[in-house]
């Protein structure tokens, strides 16, 4: 049995989100700015505070019984700022070039509460797998603007580049449908993983975004995590909460603004 797969657990699957490793490395260019189009661009400074934490509470323990049982709390901290090119298309797309930070993305997974039972005497007990390992990792911070999805027609993309993976025994479970609604919720564990965040703000507001002003929102994250239950499993379900929030700023800049490429 792999490590990470204790009492028939199964580890998450890596998955590429292209929001952060894709479209937030893409290559602004310059394109026109004229209100006749219904284009806007504008330099910004993009900054991107803050943090959660999603908490697991795993036990297949029980009376004679091989198990195991710990609580492994998985957080991810954010602290980006950095210049962007943002772009306004009509009264629905907004978009940004990426703000990238050095050792900006922080993830730093914690373990506690482990425990065992075995079988009991006259039955011999079995070898189990160890703790898990958990480690932290500091990487450079990656955020960016996409387009959305209603009710939120913009969103906030985060990512960590760099720094190392989390150990696959020390990963907790996913997190599925937090709030607020549309949420991705990860610890950045990896490059591969994200946060995606929407934004109480429209197109409109970003198009009348006067020089040297700025547009703020503070986003919370919250709930259990919700999951689907296999009918056929003998094994108690994982018990996860998340919880955090985030706060952002964009500040436009002087400057004659460049159009974005998606790559």
């Amino acid at each position: 049995m792999p490590k990470g797969c204790l009492n028939g657990a199964v580890p998450r699957p890596r998955r590429f989100f292209a929001v952060v490793l894709v479209a937030a490395f893409a290559v602004a260019i310059p394109v026109a700015t004229s209100s006749a189009t219904g284009r806007v661009a504008y330099p910004a400074k993009l900054t991107v505070v803050g943090g959660l934490t999603i908490t697991t509470v795993h036990d297949f323990t029980g009376n004679c019984e091989p198990g195991q049982a710990w609580t492994i709390r998985a957080g991810a901290r954010v602290n980006v700022h950095s210049r962007i090119e943002l772009e306004v298309i009509g009264s629905r797309l907004v978009q940004s070039t990426a703000a990238i930070t050095s050792d900006g993305a922080v993830n730093s997974n914690s373990l506690s509460k482990f425990d065992e039972t075995n079988f009991c005497p006259p039955d011999e007990a079995i070898t189990q797998d160890p703790p898990p390992v958990c480690k932290r990792h500091t990487g450079a911070g990656v955020a960016r603007l996409s387009p959305g999805r209603a009710p939120w027609p913009v969103t906030l993309g985060i990512g960590r580049k760099g720094g190392g993976e989390q150990d696959l025994s020390c990963i907790g479970a996913p997190v599925i449908g937090p709030t607020p609604a549309g949420t991705q919720i990860e610890a950045l564990q990896s490059d591969y993983e994200a946060i995606v965040v929407p934004l109480k703000l429209s197109p409109s507001n970003f198009k009348k975004l006067k020089v040297g002003k700025s547009l703020s929102n503070r986003i919370k994250v919250k709930g259990p995590c919700k999951g689907t239950k296999a009918s056929a499993s003998i094994f108690r379900d994982d018990v996860c909460s998340v919880s955090g929030s985030f706060e952002v700023v964009i500040k436009r800049l002087p400057g004659a603004g460049r159009g974005i490429s998606l790559g």
